[in-house]
């Protein structure tokens, strides 16, 4: 009977014990949701709930389309930055700082495509520079989210994921009043950066936006001081062809009448900063056109890339080295060829660099992959119905789709496979990806199937430990025996 007491007692003190450790693993788990929570409240203090449920249907397909667990939560290290990267490079054209994707670095004014990624391989959403800088708390909760057991154990819903991109988007486009005060200046309508600008006419408003948009454009290094030079650089704007694009572009967000505030200017230049990604890439799609004309099945020969006149707005002076390196380069018989998609997409056409983004070319591809994700809402669909997916887009190439099936059959949609064949099908659109971006993409997947598995070996963990009844010595007789015990398991 003793024994049994002792027997017993070993079990209550076994199940307290880890009843109150996973009651500690969940208020550490709560302590760091909390805070991940609190963090984003701040950051979206500004943010519209209709901006945040833009960013939720932008990110919902390719949100359905990676590994969730249970709960419909997504591993956070892998997948919050790869949507992260794909929303901003969908919507805006933005290119990131710290957040850039493995040999698709931001080059800073005098620097060479060698030294921007020397180091650099593919970011995490805490170690972006502007969340580090002007959201400290937020970029340290993402970390932890990240890299903590207990939390990343949790994941991220779509929720979590749709109002941190959302307040990073916040964070940018406010990155854009400084740029704001600096024309202000620059007009002679204000001469300390540090005071709240007093009303201005409609008329001076449009000369501020014009200014800032001018000094966007023109990107690192900025000079915000000299007037007399920034007049200069706007005449010589006002000759040019583009012009009248950008007063149409910049009217687009002024019309009003009678004096306008500061806050009315702040407003307007964040919805020119948000609205600039789709409207320059008007210039790439001229950039594209001109390059079909070039070549032929995506490509343009070398030579005649180098040997093609310069236009108003765009030049094609990349170097041999610089193509080679960034994967824009394909060689087959001996001659060598640009590829279209990897070009627009490159580094060199990034413009309007600042402190923490540039603004590229929109990314097509992202756009096209997003047909897929919407049509299955699942990591990936049966080789059958892709093919029959592929040949209501018109893509080139359907009959390579088994290329891109697993060994079951199945084509996974973020996948380096997949990722190939989208650029065979699609060579205007879709890039061909670089060694260092399959070798992210399998790091994405394979941490994802990973993270599942530990996901559910840590909810094991959580759950109180009872000793069998067999392990104890001495049991009443109406206890079940060893094989009623396995046969009620069953």
């Amino acid at each position: 009977m003793a024994g049994m007491s002792r027997c017993l007692a070993v079990l209550l003190l076994l199940s307290l014990s880890d009843a109150q450790l996973m009651r500690r693993d969940s208020s550490r788990a709560a302590s760091r949701r909390s805070r991940l929570q609190g963090a984003l409240r701040e950051a979206l203090a500004k943010v519209s709930a209709e901006q945040v449920l833009f960013v939720e249907e932008s990110l919902r397909d390719s949100y359905e389309a990676f590994p969730k667990d249970a709960k419909g939560n997504l591993p956070p290290h892998s997948a919050l930055p790869a949507l992260a990267r794909a929303y901003f490079a969908k919507e805006h054209g933005w290119l990131i700082r710290g957040l850039e994707s493995p040999g698709a670095p931001i080059i800073a004014p005098g620097e060479s495509y060698r030294e921007a990624t020397q180091g650099h391989g593919a970011g995490d959403l805490y170690e972006v520079h502007a969340l580090q800088d002007k959201a400290p708390e937020l970029a340290a909760a993402l970390k932890e989210a990240a890299l903590s057991p207990v939390a990343s154990s949790r994941g991220m819903s779509l929720a979590d994921i749709s109002q941190t991109v959302a307040a990073l988007e916040q964070i940018l486009l406010e990155e854009s009043v400084g740029l704001l005060r600096a024309a202000y200046v620059l007009n002679e309508l204000e001469s300390d950066m540090d005071r709240v600008p007093a009303p201005i006419t409609v008329e001076d408003a449009h000369e501020v936006l014009l200014s800032y948009l001018l000094l966007f454009r023109h990107g690192l290094p900025h000079d915000l001081e000299d007037a007399k030079k920034h007049l200069q650089m706007k005449l010589r704007a006002r000759k040019t062809s583009e012009w009248k694009g950008m007063q149409s572009f910049e009217a687009q967000a002024l019309n009003s009448s009678g004096k306008l505030a500061w806050t009315d200017l702040k407003e307007r230049v964040m919805l020119l900063a948000k609205l600039y990604g789709r409207w320059q890439n008007r210039e790439c799609e001229d950039m594209k056109s001109t390059l079909v004309k070039m070549g032929d099945s995506g490509r343009v020969k070398l030579n005649d890339f180098h040997g093609s006149p310069k236009y108003p707005q765009y030049q094609f002076t990349e170097k041999e080295e610089y193509l080679q390196q960034a994967g824009i380069l394909e060689e087959e018989n001996g001659e060598k060829y640009v590829l279209i998609a990897n070009y627009l997409l490159g580094a060199s056409n990034c413009i309007a660099s600042s402190e923490y983004f540039a603004v590229c070319c929109l990314n097509e591809c992202e756009t096209l992959l997003n047909h897929f994700e919407a049509s299955f809402q699942m990591p990936g669909a049966a080789l059958e119905q892709v093919q029959h997916l592929a040949s209501e887009l018109n893509a080139s190439a359907v009959s390579e789709l088994s290329s891109a099936a697993d060994a079951s059959g199945v084509v996974v949609w973020h996948s380096p496979a997949f990722r190939r064949w989208l650029h065979r099908a699609f060579p205007l659109q879709c890039p061909r990806p670089t060694a260092l971006e399959d070798e992210a993409v399998e790091a994405e997947l394979t941490e994802a199937k990973e993270w599942m598995e530990i996901d559910e070996a840590a909810r094991q963990k959580l759950h109180p430990l009872v000793l069998h009844p067999s392990e104890c010595t001495r049991l009443p007789e109406w206890h079940e025996t060893p094989e009623e015990s396995a046969a009620l398991e069953v």
